[in-house]
C-alpha cells in the first residue's frame, strides 16, 4: 500500500495553494494486451462513432499559439507573442481555435485518474538539489539532512584536476585542522578585486597571500579566519582567494561580508576522484548562475577557470559525492546518500511507474495509444507502440453571449500575474506526509527520504476554480516590467465552440470512461479546466456531448444515403448514455476488488480518490471571499493579513498541503475499515483462486440498443 497523506493537517500547520492533488491509485487496473482488436478492421462487438460536443468558456480562457516560421527565424519569443491560438491568419481575430492537441492532453489526464492508470508524462530530466544554510537542523528536517553533510566541522576544501580518469580533488594543506579560512571583506588588499556590490561583479579566483590566521571569540561557529590578504608576493603564507556567491548577507542593502581563502595544495595527499554519476547529476541541475563566467554553460565549475573546490570528504575507498564552488553548496537530494541526486520520477511507485513496468497496458494505454521507451528493444513487437483509437479535431469558434475577448477589442492585450514553473521541491505540498509525523516541521518527509518506504508523490495536480470574477491582471498593469512579463489576448467567458471526439473500435467500457468525464463537464456542479492561467482560475469550461454510434454494416453496404454520402450515422444522438457509464463504474469496482482494493467501497463515486477529483473539479460562479483566499499562493514577503504564520515569508515553517477533501470540509473515508481478512490468512484457510479478468470482461447483459449490434457487455479490450 502506498503511504498515505495525513487525513487532518493541524490548523496552524496548514497550508494553502491554487492547486492540490488527486492521490495515487494503490492498483493499476490492467488490460490484456491480447483483448486490443486488430487495427485493420472494425470489430462488431465494439463501438465506433463519434462525440459532438459543445465546449462553452465559463471563465476565461488562454492558449497561446505558436510560432511561424518568420518569426521563429527571427528569434521571437513566444511569451511575447499574445496571439490566441488561431489556424488561418486571416481569421485570428474573429475565429479563435482551441487546438484539439490541448483538448486531449485535459481528457486522457482525466481518463487517467478514474481508470487507475500507471503514471505518465513524468519528467525524470531534471535531477533535485537543495540549499538549507539558515534551516535549524533541530527543528528543520531538511537543516537536518543538509547539516549532516554541509556544516563547517565538515567541509575541507582542495584543488580541482582533470585526467583521463575524470575529474579528481587534491586537498588543500591542513592549518589548524582547517584547509580553509573565511576573509573578512575589510581584510582584503587587492586592487583587482570586484566587491560584491559593484555592477560588474562575478565569482574569482585571486592568488593571494595573507599574515596570519586565527579564531574570533566572538564568531559562533568557531570558524578560522584568514588576516591582512594581499597580493602574491607580500606574505610567506599562499592560497587562492573565492569570491563565488551571489547572495547578499544580511539585509537587502548589505554587501557580501564574507570570503574564503584555500590554503596551498597538499601535494602528498591522496588525490580524491569525484564520481561520475553525480558530476553528471551537477551538470544536470545547473542554476543560470552556475552557467556564466567564470563557470561553463555545460560543466558549471568543472573547468579551467575555476580551480578550487569544496567538497564533504568520502567514506575511505568512495569517491566524493558532494562538492561545489562555496562552502554552503548546493547539494543533491540523495537518499541513499552517494551525491547523486534523485527525481520526481524516483518518487513513484515502481508498481504505478510507466518507466518500471512499461509491459503493463491500462485503460489509457489501451484508448489513446502508446509508445513505450524501449532502447533495449526488450519488449515484444506488440507492446513497443500502438495508434489511438481516439481522436479529437480542434474546437472551431461559433458565436459568443458577451464578446469574443476578454479585453474587448481584439487587438488589446494584458500582461497577466507572474505565474513561475512548477515547484516540486516544496516537497511539503508535493510529497505525502504520513500521519504519524502530525506535519511536524522536523519529521518532514522530503526527497532526501526513502521512495516509497517513507513517502511518494502526492499524485496527479490539478487547480482549484475560482469563479467568474478573477484577478489576472499584473497589478502594475502595462507598466510591469521584468524578465518574466509575458502578454496574451484571452478570450472572454460566455465563448461557444463546436468540436467532434471520433472513436473506433472501443468497447462498451472503454466508451463509458470517455463519457463518465463527458457527463460530469455537462453537469451544472463541476467544471474542467484547459489552456494557460490555471492558478488565476481560467479556463474554466462546460462541455455538452452528443453521442452518434454508427453502424459499418450500413455504411460499407452503399455509397449514397438520399443526396448525400451514407456514412452509417443516425440522424438523431442516443438519449440515453448512462449504460455505459454504469458499465464502466461496475467494472472498475470489480476489477479493484479483484485485485483487493477498496474493497470497503461499492460506490465507484465514493472512493476517496473519485471524491478528490469531484472535489477539484466543484464550480461555483461567485465563491465566497473565503473560498478564493484559501486558494491563492502563499508568499515570501507578505504583509497583509490574513497570512499563514507570523512571519511575512509564509513558507518559513514549511506548513504541509491538506488533501482536497480537508480542504473542502469533506469526511476522509481513505482509513475507514482494514480490508477483510484474506481466506489464505484466516483460522481455517480455504484456498480461493483469485479471479482472473482480461481487459474489459465485465460478464454482465446490457440492454441492446438499435444503434448496438452487441447483446453482452462481456467483451474485452
Amino acid at each position: 500500500m502506498n503511504p498515505r497523506h495525513i487525513s487532518k493537517v493541524p490548523d496552524h500547520r496548514k497550508a494553502i495553494a491554487p492547486y492540490n492533488f488527486v492521490e495515487l491509485p494503490e492498483k493499476v487496473v490492467e488490460v490484456s494486451p491480447e483483448s486490443l482488436p486488430q487495427e485493420n478492421r472494425y470489430c462488431e462487438n465494439r463501438y465506433t462513432g463519434r462525440i459532438k460536443c459543445t465546449l462553452t468558456t465559463e471563465s476565461p480562457l488562454y492558449i497561446r499559439c505558436g510560432l511561424t516560421k518568420e518569426e521563429f527565424e527571427c528569434g521571437a519569443e513566444t511569451k511575447d507573442l499574445p496571439d490566441f491560438f488561431y489556424t488561418n491568419p486571416l481569421e485570428k481575430s474573429t475565429k479563435p481555435v482551441i487546438p484539439g492537441s490541448s483538448l486531449r492532453g485535459m481528457l486522457r489526464n482525466l481518463v487517467e485518474i478514474i481508470s487507475f492508470s500507471k503514471i505518465d508524462r513524468v519528467s525524470d530530466h531534471q535531477r533535485l538539489f537543495f540549499r538549507a544554510v539558515a534551516a535549524n537542523s533541530n527543528k528543520d528536517s531538511l537543516g537536518k539532512e543538509y547539516k549532516q553533510y554541509v556544516s563547517p566541522k565538515n567541509i575541507e576544501a582542495g584543488y580541482l584536476s582533470q585526467d583521463k580518469e575524470g575529474w579528481y580533488i587534491q586537498p588543500a594543506k591542513t592549518i589548524k585542522n582547517e584547509t580553509f579560512a573565511w576573509v573578512r571583506d575589510r581584510e582584503i588588499n587587492l586592487s583587482n578585486i570586484k566587491k560584491f556590490n559593484a555592477d560588474e561583479y562575478h565569482p574569482q579566483y585571486i592568488s593571494i597571500s595573507y599574515e596570519n590566521v586565527d579564531r574570533y571569540m566572538s564568531d559562533r561557529a568557531n570558524r578560522l579566519f584568514a588576516l591582512d590578504v594581499d597580493s602574491p608576493n607580500i606574505y610567506k603564507a599562499k592560497g587562492v582567494l573565492v569570491t563565488s556567491g551571489n547572495m547578499k548577507q544580511g539585509s537587502e542593502s548589505s554587501p557580501r561580508r564574507n570570503h574564503c581563502i584555500v590554503f596551498e595544495k597538499n601535494s602528498i595527499s591522496a588525490q580524491l576522484r569525484i564520481d561520475d554519476k553525480a558530476i553528471e547529476h551537477y551538470r544536470n541541475a545547473l542554476t543560470d548562475f552556475q552557467k556564466k563566467s567564470p563557470f561553463d554553460e555545460n560543466w558549471g565549475m568543472l573547468n579551467e577557470n575555476c580551480s578550487v573546490v569544496f567538497y564533504y570528504p568520502p567514506q575511505t575507498g568512495n569517491k566524493v559525492g558532494f562538492f561545489g564552488q562555496s562552502p554552503n553548496f548546493r547539494i543533491p537530494y540523495s537518499p541513499e546518500g552517494n551525491g547523486q541526486a534523485t527525481t520526481v520520477v524516483d518518487f513513484i511507485p515502481s508498481h504505478l511507474n510507466n518507466r518500471t513496468n512499461s509491459s503493463i497496458i491500462d485503460l489509457a494505454d489501451a484508448i489513446f495509444g502508446w509508445v513505450k521507451e524501449d532502447e533495449e528493444k526488450k519488449l515484444p513487437q506488440n507492446l513497443r507502440q500502438r495508434g489511438s483509437r481516439v481522436y479529437i479535431t480542434d474546437a472551431k469558434y461559433k458565436f459568443d453571449k458577451n464578446g469574443i475577448w476578454y479585453k474587448g477589442n481584439p487587438d488589446d492585450t494584458l500582461i497577466p500575474q507572474i505565474l513561475s514553473e512548477p515547484k516540486p521541491t516544496c516537497f511539503q505540498h508535493y510529497l505525502v506526509q504520513p500521519d504519524e509525523i502530525k506535519a511536524d516541521q522536523s519529521k518532514l518527509k522530503h526527497y532526501a527520504s526513502q521512495p516509497e518506504l517513507e513517502t511518494v508523490i502526492r499524485g496527479h495536480k490539478l487547480y482549484w476554480h475560482k469563479g467568474i470574477n478573477l484577478d489576472i491582471e499584473h497589478p502594475e498593469g502595462n507598466n510591469a516590467s521584468g524578465t518574466q512579463i509575458t502578454k496574451n489576448k484571452p478570450i472572454n467567458r460566455g465563448v461557444i465552440f463546436k468540436f467532434d471526439i471520433h472513436f473506433e473500435n472501443l468497447t462498451n467500457i472503454e466508451l463509458g470512461t470517455i463519457l463518465w468525464i463527458l457527463d460530469i463537464a455537462q453537469s451544472d456542479k463541476y467544471r474542467l479546466k484547459l489552456g494557460m492561467g490555471k492558478p488565476l482560475g481560467m479556463g474554466a469550461v462546460k462541455i455538452e456531448p452528443q453521442l452518434y454510434l454508427s453502424d459499418r454494416q450500413q455504411k460499407y453496404t452503399k455509397l449514397f444515403n438520399s443526396n448525400n454520402w451514407e456514412i452509417g450515422e443516425p440522424q438523431t444522438p442516443c438519449q440515453n448514455f448512462s449504460q455505459y457509464k454504469d458499465n464502466f463504474e461496475k467494472y472498475l469496482l470489480s476489477q479493484l476488488h479483484a485485485n483487493e482494493a477498496y474493497q470497503d467501497f461499492q460506490e465507484f463515486n465514493k472512493i476517496p480518490r473519485i471524491q478528490m477529483l469531484l472535489a477539484m473539479l466543484i464550480w461555483e460562479e461567485n465563491p465566497s471571499p473565503q473560498y478564493i483566499v484559501q486558494r491563492r499562493y502563499m508568499e515570501i514577503d507578505r504583509k497583509r493579513l490574513p497570512r499563514i504564520g507570523n512571519d511575512p515569508n509564509e513558507y518559513t515553517k514549511r506548513p504541509v498541503l491538506p488533501t482536497p477533501l480537508q480542504v473542502m470540509g469533506w469526511d476522509d473515508n481513505r482509513r475507514i475499515n482494514n480490508p477483510p481478512p484474506s481466506p489464505l490468512n484466516s483460522a481455517n484457510p480455504t484456498k480461493t483462486p483469485k479471479p482472473k479478468l482480461k481487459g474489459s470482461d465485465v460478464g454482465k447483459p446490457i440492454k441492446k440498443d438499435k444503434h448496438n449490434q452487441s447483446t453482452t457487455a462481456k467483451t474485452k479490450g
